[in-house]
């Protein structure tokens, strides 16, 4: 049974900080629904190095706005691909954030 639940998206705010420092935040919060993380993604996702645990469903194309870092039930995620047309809004394949600062910074 899929429960709406939510998370927080997270994008960061480039112009906002300085030489060597963490680029500021900006968090919205918008509904999702986890769902399975289905063999074939898996299988797609270990073979090009990455390793997915989960994917979330937002129920609204409109909410997501490119952001590549998510916080879901306490943990940080790093988005690794966006898909759609499987379901209405858009499916987001996450892994768990490890505080890589190119990832912090768009370019993993």
């Amino acid at each position: 049974m899929e429960k709406l639940s939510s998370c927080v998206l997270i994008a960061f705010r480039p112009d906002a900080h300085e030489a060597g420092g963490r680029a500021e935040e900006i968090r919205r919060e918008v509904k999702c629904t986890e769902k399975d993380v289905g063999l074939t993604e898996y299988y797609q996702a270990t073979g090009q190095g990455l390793r997915p645990e989960m994917r979330l469903l937002i129920p609204y194309e409109r909410d997501y706005r490119g952001e590549r870092e998510l916080e879901y039930e306490g943990s940080r995620y790093r988005v690794i691909r966006k898909t759609g047309g499987e379901y209405n809004g858009v499916l987001l394949t996450v892994q768990p954030w490890d505080g890589n600062a190119a990832e912090v910074n768009g370019n993993a």
